[in-house]
């Protein structure tokens, strides 16, 4: 597949208001679509509004582009041949509207893209079906292991990955030189500093950032980047989470993670009254050099060039943790076998073809193979291969994230507004956040 047909794409896009008018792009796309028998399949794939960087093509810019791909190129072939298949966008922030409440709907989703921090929970619905059929041989030992055991439930596949985002924290080298701290600078590598290095480094940015200028992100105005608080919760040894998965932070360590952020406030480590702010309120600070340090994945990295240096995030060890967002897709069972049958034949399509698994070569492609024919190519892709060692769960096989992480910010926010002590937030966080646990748990039906 070359960049001329994406080219051409793009270009229908344009011609038909694309970006603003999906759906009618859709009509248009289908048109395409032929082949024999009377009686055709129509399948809805949704994808959140989410960025996508290629490395060989730069006319694609947003996920949608690369499953519109996918799907004319099925359609193409004897088992698509018969399918019509609807691209439908939303945003990221109406999950649920775009998914579950849409469920007994001519608008319920029968393909779903997207993170699998998000789309995961859909899996406790029973409307996600197991895609062992679609797991041949071949596809599974070209997926990295670890990706299988992210993507699956009971020992069943019920969801397949295509790309996975790791994330670590950088930070603004010319304010780090601005408050002396060269010593702490590192070219190509991802650092790991101890904590009692990351409290000197934070005190030292306080006390010498010119005004208006911040040493860190912080932020507990919803659920919005709340996974990165939860990893910075790892700080004085914490596992977060137990064997059972359940949240695990009324422990000395846990409280001294706590602790450790509340008295970043008095500290002058974060932006003015940051429980008020948003991750992206914080996003801005950075890329307009008034952050000192914030969260990037190797996707987003290169957008700075050589003015950010990599660290991991202070974790329960010297080397710190990272975590990764995996994206891929699942199928729903609406009530149509022949649906349920076409959206399978879609997947194993995409996952037998490296043309298309190939447009995962921009961030951390699942495919093996892909990762080898392009890694020279993908911006720090060995850098962050060799720190997957330090990836961290920050979902503990949650099956209902959202309802737990709803709980979690507001426990943050009044912790940065003084309002609860670090052994408050503790007990609030593992009582309530593993109530939500527990009645998703029992609330828990997967697909026959």
């Amino acid at each position: 597949m070359s960049g001329k047909r994406a080219a051409s794409l793009m270009a229908k896009q344009v011609a038909a208001g694309a970006l603003a008018c999906l759906m009618a792009f859709s009509a248009l796309a289908l048109a395409s679509c032929s082949g024999g028998g009377s009686e055709r399949v129509h399948l809805l794939v949704k994808v959140p509004r989410t960025g996508h960087d290629v490395v060989f093509d730069d006319e694609i810019v947003y996920a949608d582009q690369v499953i519109r791909l996918m799907a004319d190129e099925f359609c193409k072939t004897p088992e698509g041949g018969n399918v019509d298949i609807e691209v439908e966008v939303f945003e990221q922030n109406q999950y649920d509207s775009a998914v579950e409440d849409s469920f007994d709907t001519p608008k319920s989703p029968d393909v779903l893209y997207g993170d699998y921090f998000n789309i995961s929970t859909y899996i406790h619905t029973g409307r996600v079906v197991s895609l062992g059929d679609v797991v041949s041989d071949e596809v599974r030992n070209d997926v990295f292991d670890y990706l299988w055991d992210m993507s699956t439930v009971e020992g069943k596949v019920y969801m397949m990955p295509y790309l996975l985002r790791q994330n670590v924290l950088a930070y603004n080298k010319d304010l780090f030189r601005q408050a002396g701290l060269e010593e702490y600078i590192q070219d190509g590598k991802i650092a790991s500093w101890s904590l009692e290095d990351w409290t000197s480094i934070l005190d030292t940015l306080a006390e010498r950032l010119p005004s208006g200028a911040f040493p860190m992100m912080m932020y507990a105005a919803s659920s919005q980047g709340d996974t990165h608080t939860m990893t910075l919760l790892r700080s004085a040894g914490s596992s977060f989470f137990d064997e059972s998965g359940h949240f695990s932070l009324s422990t000395p360590e846990g409280v001294a993670a706590l602790d450790w952020i509340q008295g970043g406030v008095s500290r002058g480590w974060f932006p003015p009254h940051a429980e008020n702010l948003e991750i992206e309120d914080c996003s801005s600070l950075f890329r307009e050099g008034q952050l000192a340090v914030y969260m990037v994945n190797n996707a987003s990295v290169s957008r700075y060039g050589d003015t950010v240096g990599l660290v991991n995030f202070p974790g329960p060890d010297e080397q710190g943790c990272a975590t990764v967002f995996v994206s891929g897709f699942e199928v729903f069972d609406n009530g149509d076998a022949r649906k349920v049958q076409a959206a399978k034949d879609f997947l194993s399509f995409v996952y037998g073809n490296e043309e298309l698994l190939s447009y995962a070569a921009g961030t951390l492609p699942a495919s093996k193979s892909v990762s080898d024919a392009y890694s020279d190519q993908i911006p720090y892709f060995d850098l962050f291969q060799e720190n997957s060692d330090n990836v961290v769960d920050f979902t503990g096989s949650n099956p209902d994230t959202r309802a737990a992480r709803d709980i979690f910010y507001q426990c943050i926010h009044e912790l940065l507004m003084g309002n609860t002590t670090p052994e408050q937030a503790a007990e609030r966080i593992d009582r309530e956040c593993n109530e939500a646990i527990d009645a998703g748990v029992a609330a828990s039906v997967l697909h026959e």
